[in-house]
């Protein structure tokens, strides 16, 4: 299956609706895919800033995904757990796929966003949630033609007057101005950002293409699934192409959450993972023939309840938890970091126990290839501006956190030469 999408570059970072930031009175949960019914911290959080348990009034808009009565169920029953009746969050009939579960046709939904009736539902509430799937059909549906639809409006306004809005997977995806619609790591920095009304293949290796999202989150450009699906190196390569003032992006792990409050411009990281920043304000690009080369990138992960002041691009680390700059506990001479056989794959386990929690290393190293040929060196680096942090939150579970770690980018080629013997 083919589709076409338009690519939106230079994008302006300020909101469909015109609010300023400082007008702006809500707070979003913006979800990395994948939420467990058992993720107490995002759901009472939800649910606190949606007015507690009696006062909360959800809507639910479902348009992204490809079952949409299925999953709305499965968030109202999720809600249902912690104490909200399912009377009080309702679905918004507003989907592009039918639900093969239902006997209606919700594809016949399309064009809801225009009905007046169910702009005055989103009113009415205090908190609006969008379900998972392609973002794509969320931004087709609520600014179809590139013009609000009035359930948007209602939406911004409820923004506006303090309401929170939430979403997970491309719910997440569509926080944003900027909106990664499609694009993977190797694809993004091998071949860069696709051309306006390229083609994308869906069985092929998607290349990195940007749209104009919904624009909730005014701090910089979301990304989700980020560590499960490797999307470090798509969201490098999309902050890349926003002007240099904005260019800051933030990835969000799977069943976790960037809580953000509109009026500190500070969020917080709930759930299971966490959320990486990725900082290139400073940061170089240097033209390489070879594919993305790029120097000074900074990088900060934060988990365990820790905040993330945006203002000052400072981490305040959760209350509990020490500083391990000065006290590194580890001792690997040599940090690198090739494949599933290695110690420590995950990024932000790679970036904390490697680097700002080891005390005989100051740079860490990785590599992506896929076989002969293209492949990038990405080396972590740690000096004066890195700051690490660590403490036991939960039972014996390490939770680490890093701030302001270098990393460079730097394609090259490669061949692997393996002789096996029979």
């Amino acid at each position: 299956m083919k589709k076409t999408y338009l690519l939106a570059l230079g994008l302006s970072l300020g909101s469909p609706f015109l609010y300023a930031k400082t007008q702006l009175a809500g707070e979003l949960m913006i979800v990395g895919g994948a939420l467990a019914s058992s993720n107490k911290a995002v759901y009472q959080q939800f649910i606190q800033s949606a007015g507690g348990v009696d006062k909360a009034r959800v809507v639910v808009i479902p348009a992204a995904s490809s079952q949409p009565v299925k999953y709305f169920r499965q968030f109202q029953q999720d809600l249902a757990l912690y104490g909200v009746p399912e009377q009080q969050v309702q679905l918004l009939p507003i989907a592009v796929k039918d639900d093969k579960s239902t006997a209606e046709d919700e594809s016949l939904w399309r064009n809801n966003a225009a009905e007046p009736k169910l702009a005055a539902q989103v009113q009415q509430a205090t908190a609006v949630w969008f379900l998972g799937g392609d973002q794509n059909h969320l931004v087709d549906t609520l600014r179809a033609e590139g013009k609000n639809s009035p359930v948007l409006d209602a939406v911004w306004q409820l923004y506006q007057r303090g309401g929170i809005i939430g979403g997970t997977s491309a719910g997440a995806a569509i926080m944003s101005e900027a909106m990664i619609a499609s694009g993977s790591s190797w694809t993004a920095l091998a071949r860069a950002i696709a051309e306006p009304d390229t083609q994308v293949d869906e069985a092929a290796d998607e290349p990195l293409q940007l749209r104009r999202g919904l624009g909730f989150f005014p701090e910089g450009v979301i990304d989700q699934h980020f560590d499960r699906r490797a999307r470090f190196g798509r969201l490098i390569v999309a902050v890349a192409e926003q002007k240099s003032g904005s260019a800051i992006g933030y990835g969000v792990d799977e069943d976790s959450a960037l809580f953000y409050q509109a009026k500190t411009r500070q969020f917080q990281a709930l759930g299971s993972g966490g959320v990486t920043v990725i900082d290139l304000r400073q940061a170089k690009k240097v033209t390489n023939p070879l594919g993305f080369q790029m120097e000074n990138i900074r990088l900060s992960y934060l988990q365990g309840g820790d905040k993330y002041d945006v203002q000052s691009q400072q981490l305040l680390p959760h209350p509990a938890k020490v500083t391990t700059t000065g006290a590194e506990y580890g001792h690997n001479p040599q940090p690198v970091m090739s494949g599933v056989f290695s110690a420590n794959t995950r990024l932000k386990d790679f970036i904390t126990f490697e680097l700002t929690d080891n005390k005989a290393a100051s740079k860490a190293i990785s590599y992506l290839h896929q076989g002969n040929g293209l492949v990038f060196g990405l080396t972590f680096s740690k000096d004066e501006k890195t700051k690490g942090y660590w403490q036991y939150l939960d039972g014996l579970k390490d939770n680490s956190s890093a701030h302001q770690v270098r990393l460079d980018i730097v394609p090259g080629r490669m061949q692997i030469d393996l002789k096996p013997q029979s």
